[in-house]
C-alpha cells in the first residue's frame, strides 16, 4: 500500500551523505566503497528522487577510474509500507540502471536518515552477498 505525501514527509527534503559502506552478510563485515570521508547529496521531493555519491579522493583523470568511485541516479520514487522506498530510475551514471526499479530500506530519526539496499551479489564480492548501507544528515538548506 503507497504512503501518503503527510507521512513519507520525514523523508522528503536534501540530504548530506556521512557515510556508504557495503555490508558482507557472511561475515558482517563493511568496505567503505567510496572512502571514510565521501561526498554527496540525496534530494527526495514529493515523486522524484537524485542522489549522486564519490569518493572524496577522486585525482586520477583516467576516465574508467573516475567511473568506478561514483554513483549517480535519479527517477520518480514512491513510498510504500512505510519502510521502501521505491525508485524508478530514468537517468544513471550507469546505462544498466536505467527503467530499473531500485528499492531502499530507511529509517529517519532525529534528521539522520539510514538507507540500506536489499541483500544482492555485489559485483565487487563475487559469490557473496552484501548490500549499501547509507548515513545522511538532513540540510536545512
Amino acid at each position: 500500500m503507497a504512503m501518503s505525501d503527510i507521512e513519507a514527509r520525514p523523508l522528503f527534503g536534501w540530504w548530506k551523505i556521512l557515510s556508504f559502506q557495503v555490508e558482507l552478510e557472511d561475515t558482517g563485515e563493511r568496505a567503505d566503497t567510496y572512502g571514510v570521508d565521501p561526498l554527496g547529496h540525496i534530494v527526495i521531493e514529493r515523486d522524484r528522487m537524485m542522489s549522486i555519491l564519490t569518493s572524496r579522493e577522486r585525482l586520477s583523470n583516467d576516465p574508467a577510474a573516475l567511473f568506478e568511485t561514483m554513483i549517480a541516479y535519479s527517477g520518480l520514487c514512491r513510498v510504500e509500507d512505510e519502510d521502501r522506498l521505491i525508485i524508478k530510475v530514468d537517468t544513471a551514471w550507469h546505462p544498466a540502471w536505467i527503467g530499473t526499479e531500485q528499492v531502499r530500506f530507511f529509517k529517519v530519526d532525529r534528521g539522520v536518515l539510514a538507507m540500506t539496499t536489499a541483500w544482492q551479489i555485489h559485483p565487487s564480492f563475487p559469490g557473496r552477498l552484501a548490500r549499501g548501507v547509507l548515513m545522511a544528515q538532513r540540510n536545512n538548506v
